[in-house]
């Protein structure tokens, strides 16, 4: 699993095992509680790509441009 959106597919393809039955509950389980971690580390990722102003790159986890969208002091309200 190299991002998000694998993560998003094997959830999705384990809540389709547990419906069809290939899957078990406990199973389910184990992977949630995984993802949950994972997820976990993608918002530590995030806290930090915004504690450092964008400075803080990520591990690409994410698929997110982490620069702040913020305006810079004087520039509110410019452009529109």
């Amino acid at each position: 699993m190299k991002n998000l959106n694998e993560l998003r597919e094997i959830l999705g393809r384990t809540m389709e095992g547990v419906l069809n039955g290939s899957v078990t509950v406990d199973q389910a389980k184990a992977v949630a509680t995984v993802a949950a971690e994972v997820n976990t580390t993608a918002r530590l990722e995030v806290d930090m790509a915004r504690a450092t102003d964008g400075d803080f790159k990520g591990s690409g986890f994410l698929d997110v441009d982490p620069t702040p969208k913020r305006p810079q002091i004087g520039q509110e309200g410019r452009g529109r």
